[in-house]
């Protein structure tokens, strides 16, 4: 695949995740109601740390942002969505497979971040720009 497809694909992708990581993960944890979070299988024990999680999530989604208006500029945004898919596909799996973690929710966002994870990895310019 020729370097301008592969960016164009990793323009796309990356159109996709600033989506999701706000619609799905970032903001909800910040904004939602509780009972909402509980019935889409987030347990609400301490919210502090739900919320946290929800900037954080959010802060990388304006990350990405900036990968996605110019990818090569900010290939380093990119390496660390390769960490930060990696990880959270990882502890994803894990809990599911030995945790015995049975949400439908957590299952999704494991598939979708183990394909941001593949495709950054596939679709990453080779260098850095000067």
């Amino acid at each position: 695949m020729s370097t301008s497809k592969k960016l164009l694909w990793l323009k796309r992708i990356l159109a996709v995740k600033v989506v999701f990581t706000f619609l799905f993960w970032g903001l909800p944890l910040l904004l939602f109601p509780i009972s909402l979070l509980q019935h889409l299988g987030v347990p609400p024990d301490d919210t502090i740390y739900i919320r946290l999680l929800g900037a954080v999530i959010s802060a990388f989604g304006v990350a990405y942002w900036y990968a996605y208006k110019d990818p090569v500029h900010n290939i380093a945004i990119l390496k660390a969505g390769v960490v930060d898919n990696g990880l959270v596909t990882l502890v994803t799996l894990f809990f599911i497979l030995f945790y015995d973690l049975r949400s439908i929710t957590m299952l999704i966002s494991a598939v979708l971040t183990l394909v941001f994870f593949i495709s950054f990895i596939l679709l990453m310019p080779k260098t850095e720009a000067a």
